[in-house]
């Protein structure tokens, strides 16, 4: 795959992005809005401000959030009313994400493949599909190219040709970890995820969970540690597909082309073992 195909297909990952036409710098720095009241109006009091970082486009403010467990979180506030979880790019293509997060100190050294296969295997989840070779997905329940990924293959997953651990995360928008939480928390969690995807609304790009009121369960942390997980994959976007190839090594997709789409629907990957090994 060509650098600019690669490219194409992570920026296909972000499912949420808000993109600045360019960047105007301020000569001096306004005052910095309080958005500590709607960070824990919108977390639903699980997340407070600990900082805010100036990026040097009018009216925008990186915002470093942490919940009580010491989980942090960065997203960025515009105008003072209203907060951007997702991706944030600039026209020229950068993200600003990484960016203010390498200024934070919160992007963690990536993990080798293997490891993070190895983990995600064992990390909370279920699985969708009932026979054929196994593969590993960190997805939210808003993000619309998993949801574009899990149509299809859906023929595969039915079919009994494929089966995906899901790996739930949440970092897109508000209602991505209390819907998160409500799938993990349910009586039978792949289930409640073909729900969310079979009531998807591609237009407001919502999963169709109800959200889950409580937030003090097991599930919450769960999915935080699911997220940060994905954080060790080098980027924070969705899906992220970990396969195995026929010779017994993983590889990870940031993003799934239509190159990987084929991998897998024609049969040429191979299987994730329970162990959290590829079968050689």
């Amino acid at each position: 795959m060509s650098h600019k195909e690669i490219r194409k297909a992570f920026l296909g990952a972000l499912s949420t992005a808000l993109v600045i036409g360019g960047v105007v710098a301020v000569s001096a720095q306004a005052a910095v809005p309080d958005y500590g009241p709607l960070i824990q109006k919108l977390s639903h009091q699980r997340l407070h401000l600990v900082k805010t970082l100036p990026t040097g486009i009018h009216g925008l403010t990186a915002l470093l959030a942490e919940t009580s467990t010491g989980q942090k979180n960065l997203a960025f506030g515009l105008d003072g009313k209203y907060l951007i979880p997702g991706p944030v790019i600039a026209a020229n293509g950068k993200m600003l994400n990484t960016e203010m997060a390498e200024k934070l100190g919160l992007v963690p050294k990536p993990l080798p493949v293997a490891q993070v296969l190895n983990q995600a295997v064992a990390a909370p989840g279920f699985v969708l599909g009932h026979g054929g070779p196994m593969v590993a997905a960190f997805m939210d329940p808003n993000c619309i190219f998993c949801h574009k990924f899990y149509e299809a293959v859906l023929p595969e997953l039915k079919a009994g040709k494929l089966r995906i651990k899901v790996v739930p995360v949440a970092f897109l928008k508000p209602s991505s970890l209390p819907k998160a939480v409500a799938i993990l928390s349910a009586k039978d969690p792949a289930k409640a995820w073909a729900f969310d995807e079979a009531h998807f609304n591609v237009h407001t790009e919502e999963g169709g969970i109800t959200p889950a009121k409580n937030l003090k369960v097991p599930a919450t942390a769960r999915i935080e540690a699911n997220t940060h997980l994905l954080a060790r994959t080098g980027e924070i976007a969705t899906p992220t597909v970990m396969v195995c190839r026929k010779d017994g090594k993983p590889v990870l997709w940031h993003g799934v082309a239509p190159d990987h789409l084929k991998q897998i629907q024609d049969g040429s990957i191979g299987d994730l073992l329970p162990t959290g090994s590829c079968r050689g």
